[in-house]
């Protein structure tokens, strides 16, 4: 099903414990774990380091293995049309600390930005860095996103295109966040 080139990293691949993380990164279960976390924006290999480390232990702590493991994951997330959006994220975890961040090509990154008088009123832009916020009001940086998904559900953007669209065109897009729950 994956095809691995392994590049640099031939000689570990051709090893035992090279093939049997191979085996393992290609598991159906190990991809479905990959792609639900490149979804949730974070980095490909959070969704599987504790199978990962419940596998192969200590043998997987070895920096080579880690950037061998890093390596497979880019190629199999490829080969399931993902592409690479961010390398070097910071992760809090075993066994890594930094690792790649997957997207869908067709996903664009907005970072949102809350009015610190009023939480509820957010703006949306493609930059995080000197984005064009209104002035009438102070901005503190609130998240990054890029899933139609996350857009939908965290702040009600239902057409991912029009938002583009709007952001290109004017700089930001300015929503207001109602409460989803009442109090009882």
């Amino acid at each position: 099903m994956f095809a691995y080139s392994p590049g640099k990293f031939a000689s570990l691949y051709a090893s035992a414990l090279g093939q049997r993380i191979w085996a393992f990164l290609t598991l159906p279960e190990s991809v479905a774990r990959l792609e639900t976390a490149s979804e949730l924006s974070k980095p490909a290999v959070e969704g599987i380091e504790e199978q990962l480390l419940a596998e192969f232990r200590e043998d997987v702590l070895a920096d080579r293995v880690k950037q061998m493991v890093g390596h497979m994951v880019r190629q199999i997330l490829g080969q399931r049309d993902w592409v690479l959006d961010q390398s070097d994220v910071k992760v809090q975890s075993v066994p890594f600390s930094k690792a790649a961040r997957y997207r869908r090509p067709d996903w664009i990154t907005f970072h949102a930005f809350r009015n610190t008088s009023d939480p509820r009123d957010v703006v949306i832009t493609d930059r995080r860095q000197n984005a064009p916020l209104p002035a009438d009001a102070r901005w503190t940086y609130y998240a990054t996103f890029a899933s139609p998904l996350k857009a939908a559900v965290a702040f009600g953007v239902r057409d991912i295109r029009q938002l583009r669209q709007h952001v290109l065109s004017h700089g930001y897009q300015r929503l207001r966040i109602e409460r989803m729950l009442r109090r009882a």
